[in-house]
């Protein structure tokens, strides 16, 4: 079981934004013991997917949507009948990669043009430096 501020190192979430993310609904309550939050090793593997779908531009909004029906791991293992939370949570995937997608070929074409601009600063370098010499020869 870990603390709060365990689960804060691990994942790098502050506890600040984990206290705040179970109040939106984002994630389960954890249980308590001596009135202190602990999370499990399944919790510790939910919260670090709720990171990287925040880290990957997925709005709260979204996160709260995909994850309402909570860890779909812990309901698995229940025995209960999850097919169609599944089916909303591929779906909410495969529009979030294609967002992703969009942002890739966005950033692509934006480090092609900064590559250009380096070469062209670049051959302006060896240009003025070609001059220079140039110029001490004639002298």
């Amino acid at each position: 079981m870990y603390s709060i501020g365990e689960i804060s190192k691990l994942t790098g979430i502050t506890a600040f934004t984990l206290r705040y993310y179970e109040k939106i609904g984002i994630l389960p309550k954890p249980g308590r013991q001596d009135g202190m939050r602990r999370y499990d090793d399944q919790e510790l593997q939910f919260i670090r997917f709720i990171h990287g779908l925040k880290q990957t531009g997925m709005s709260l909004e979204s996160i709260a949507a995909f994850t309402k029906d909570g860890c779909i791991l812990t309901l698995n293992d229940q025995d209960v009948d999850i097919s169609g939370s599944l089916q909303d949570r591929i779906s909410m995937l495969a529009r979030h990669i294609d967002q992703l997608e969009q942002q890739i070929k966005h950033l692509e074409t934006v480090k092609e043009i900064a590559q250009e601009k380096s070469r062209f600063y670049s051959n302006m370098l060896k240009e003025q430096a070609f001059k220079k010499v140039q110029s001490n020869v004639n002298h």
